[in-house]
């Protein structure tokens, strides 16, 4: 054997073995199975190279089901980490036996995109991955989608959508690991009796991922111009309808971080006038609570007037807020705005929903809070929408002779880049065009500066939140970039960097994406501030705008539309004096996320309003 084909034959065995030691990882089960508060759990013990998809792949789970176990596996993995693996899935699972008597199925070809599969079929991104939870993990050739379920054996038009998506015709549940007759006719408040009637086949049993109908049309009413259910309650295929009636009165609980016991529980009007005297952390909650009841004092009249409770919460207050959800106060709450934490939210916002009480989330941008919980709604945009927005913003805007590159700073700016090159690609497979080569990857400045081209956009894209890499970085291509077309694209956060001369970003047309932007000009915004001032006598933070945007944004809608308002928030978009309003759901299951996200560029020394997504 010669050097050469000994060389190849190494490094054949090499990478062989690696894989083999994937697999293995992937596919190594833990035996040690523990009850931890009344709960069943596989005790994983993370092994080096082991991946968070591998790993919920060797349980059959999906990775948002681990994530909701273990806090501390978001920021990735070690080598020896403990993880909770539940027995069971705490998201629906995606039919795995394939029925095709009961359901319509599409095969995914080789580069075939989602947007093209529901343009094919004529059905909606929620209603396909409300079947196939997996999706969030991204398409692969050969997958089997469920498209629609049949609206009977004989008929296989998979157009036939009605059943799941008009919940006024009739309403389905798919059936959950480890769920009985019983379990399900709790869960929806709906006798199993019922239940048989409209489902004949389940006396012989139920099986996971059976699909049960939960709803029939009155035919005999002919004069309502809406078909009736046979029940009271209308059962919708991603939440139980409130049973709560549209009031003239309502009490909303806002638990934030006030920490009154080191202010020797002085009164609430002494804190107003005190304010300034406080620490940051109670300052945020205290303007957040002056904002919010400033929309409420503009939204009271004679039939809709509105109560505040407040509950002092930390973060690590687990033991307190398990103490306050056992009182009568907090279960006449009609909506619940915060913690601002998301372990103590998450605790809060499982307690509140056998209660049918709405949470809203106004700070953390965890989308894990949402999970199983469709009464929960995050005003935060994640990271991750917001680079989406900046991917779209440059496809929509600037794709047309441009050059675009991606910069990031060090390895833990790789998620950014492969959010914001998977979103812009997808824009370019939806136009049928190919998506390789698109966007280039340049590290460091020299890269950059080498593939300038003259006539043309030269897109930077910054994906990092590293300070003096970007200080650095921005300076040196504003003193390279005279007479050269270069737009620099990044986060908010780089316009509040120290000793960075903002006229750097005015030369570079530096755009970023922002999910709360405050415009000290708008008029709206100046007569805030001045009505603050006369009161508190000192300026408003961030915080007094999000609080009343918050505010005015629920409570207007509740004032016109009651509780059923938290069904269909995605019908609702709003643009606050901060924020925009526009919310989406990540799955069926889920709660709502707010993807409204403003873009803003540097012109003539002036931030310009580009619009909003």
């Amino acid at each position: 054997m010669n050097k050469k084909n000994k060389i190849q034959f190494i490094f054949t065995l090499l990478v062989t073995f690696c894989l083999l030691s994937i697999i293995t990882h992937a596919q190594t089960k833990s035996t040690d199975i523990k009850t931890i508060n009344g709960k069943k759990y596989y005790i994983h013990i993370v092994e080096k190279g082991q991946s968070l998809y591998a790993i919920a792949k060797t349980y059959s789970m999906d990775i948002n089901s681990v994530l909701a176990e273990n806090d501390d596996a978001i920021d990735g993995l070690k080598n020896g980490q403990t993880l909770k693996i539940p027995l069971e899935s705490l998201l629906p699972k995606q039919i795995s036996t394939i029925d095709t008597n009961k359901y319509v199925y599409h095969k995914v070809i080789k580069g075939e995109t989602l947007y093209a599969i529901t343009h094919h079929y004529n059905i909606d991104e929620k209603t396909i991955k409300g079947f196939n939870p997996s999706l969030g993990y991204g398409l692969k050739e050969g997958d089997q989608l469920v498209i629609a379920e049949k609206k009977n054996n004989k008929q296989s038009n998979p157009i036939e959508t009605s059943k799941f998506n008009d919940p006024q015709i009739v309403s389905t549940y798919t059936v959950l690991p480890g769920e009985t007759l019983f379990s399900i006719s709790k869960k929806i408040n709906v006798s199993t009796e019922t239940i048989t009637k409209w489902n004949p086949d389940v006396k012989d049993g139920i099986k996971v991922g059976q699909v049960l109908s939960l709803g029939k049309i009155k035919t005999d009413v002919v004069s309502s111009t809406k078909p009736l259910l046979v029940e009271k309650e209308k059962i919708t295929t991603d939440t139980i309808r409130f049973k709560k009636d549209k009031k003239t009165a309502y009490q909303i609980g806002l638990f934030l971080p006030f920490k009154l016991e080191e202010s020797e529980a002085i009164t609430i009007e002494d804190l107003m006038r005190s304010k300034g005297s406080f620490p940051n952390a109670q300052n945020v909650s205290l303007d957040f609570y002056f904002g919010f009841k400033k929309a409420v004092d503009s939204l009271i009249s004679k039939d809709f007037d509105v109560s505040i409770s407040l509950f002092d919460i930390q973060e690590n207050d687990s033991a307190k807020v398990e103490a306050i959800c056992k009182t009568s106060e907090f279960k006449k709450l009609d909506i619940i705005v915060g913690p601002l934490y998301a372990s103590v939210f998450k605790q809060i916002s499982i307690k509140a929903k056998s209660l049918q009480i709405p949470c809203v989330s106004p700070l953390t941008q965890q989308s894990k809070i949402l999970f199983n919980n469709t009464l929960v709604s995050k005003v935060n945009p994640s990271q991750y929408t917001i680079i989406e927005s900046l991917a779209d913003f440059c496809f929509d805007s600037l794709r047309l002779n441009s050059k675009i590159s991606i910069v990031s700073a060090t390895q833990k700016d790789a998620p950014y880049v492969k959010a914001f090159k998977k979103r812009y690609n997808d824009g370019i497979l939806k136009i049928n065009k190919s998506s390789k080569d698109s966007i280039i990857e340049l590290k460091g400045l020299s890269a950059v500066k080498n593939s300038i081209v003259i006539g043309k956009n030269n897109v930077v894209v910054l994906l990092t939140n590293n300070p003096v890499y970007l200080q650095d970085f921005i300076t040196q291509l504003a003193v390279f970039s005279h007479k050269k077309d270069i737009i620099v694209l990044g986060f908010e956060s780089i316009t509040s960097i120290d000793n960075l001369d903002q006229g750097y970003l005015n030369d570079l047309n530096f755009h970023f994406a922002t999910a709360n932007h405050i415009d000290y000009t708008d008029k709206n915004t100046m007569e805030l501030t001045k009505q603050y001032q006369q009161f508190y006598f000192t300026d408003p933070s961030e915080s007094y705008f999000e609080g009343f945007d918050i505010g005015m944004y629920y409570l207007s809608h509740l004032k016109v539309k009651g509780f059923e308002m938290f069904t269909n928030l995605d019908q609702l978009p709003y643009i606050g004096v901060a924020s925009g309003f526009k919310f989406s759901k990540p799955d069926i299951s889920s709660g709502y996320e707010n993807r409204a996200i403003s873009i803003y560029k540097y012109s003539n020394f002036k931030l310009k309003k580009l619009g909003w997504k």
